[in-house]
């Protein structure tokens, strides 16, 4: 990246499966996560999740008290997906919050600069859904000797994770903070991936720890609040 590294803090908590078979039994977990991350700091921010269903079963349990929540819908023309940024002011009075869905329409091509988006939580890993196609890719990789878990799923799964990462910091005045929840996370096969773009990051074990984190890394960067 060309922009201040010190600008960006990246937090991994690694102790939390979003696993299909572990999901009832962490989605307050995770909403305990997310919603300490939206606290730690006033400001817009973009929260992504693995599909339309696993965000309708987290609802529930989300609670961003004082903040204005905006959700995705699954078909959005391009007028509507203008109004829905339109949420996300400069200089935001309150803290605006946007559930999104990882690889859909929000994840790439946005560009809120500045202070229009200082925080992206991301749940899970990005792992495509099994089907057919992605079979016959993973196969045939096999086939000519290749990882085809890595070429199908894994790769492309980083890949929307680092898209969606990446609408935080788009100039060298943005300061912003990212938090990845999975337990995946703390492989190293993953750790390798996103460690070549991302080489500093904290592990974090418990939502109590993000508002210290997060205030001594705003105390320090090149924007106070």
């Amino acid at each position: 990246s060309p922009f201040p590294r010190e600008n960006f803090k990246l937090l991994i908590a690694p102790k939390v499966s979003v696993r299909y078979k572990d999901r009832e039994k962490t989605y307050a977990e995770i909403a305990s996560y997310l919603e300490s991350f939206v606290k730690a700091r006033k400001g817009n921010y973009f929260l992504y999740f693995p599909s339309y269903e696993y965000l309708r079963n987290i609802r529930e349990h989300l609670t961003f008290e004082g903040c204005s929540v905006h959700i995705q819908n699954r078909s959005m023309n391009e007028e509507e997906r203008q109004a829905f940024l339109d949420n996300f002011p400069p200089n935001p009075s309150s803290t605006n919050v946007g559930l999104l869905i990882l690889g859909g329409a929000f994840s790439e091509g946005i560009d809120l600069v500045d202070d229009r988006l200082i925080g992206v939580g991301i749940v899970g890993i990005g792992l495509p859904m099994v089907c057919e196609e992605n079979d016959m890719i993973r196969e045939y990789a096999e086939k000519k000797g290749g990882d085809g878990f890595n070429l199908a799923y894994k790769n492309p799964g980083i890949n929307k994770v680092m898209q969606a990462v990446g609408r935080l910091i788009r100039s060298e005045t943005d300061v912003g903070a990212a938090l990845l929840i999975d337990d995946r996370y703390a492989r190293n096969e993953y750790r390798k991936l996103f460690s070549r773009v991302w080489e500093e990051y904290d592990l974090i074990t418990s939502p109590d720890e993000i508002s210290g984190i997060l205030s001594d890394f705003y105390s320090s960067s090149s924007k106070p609040e």
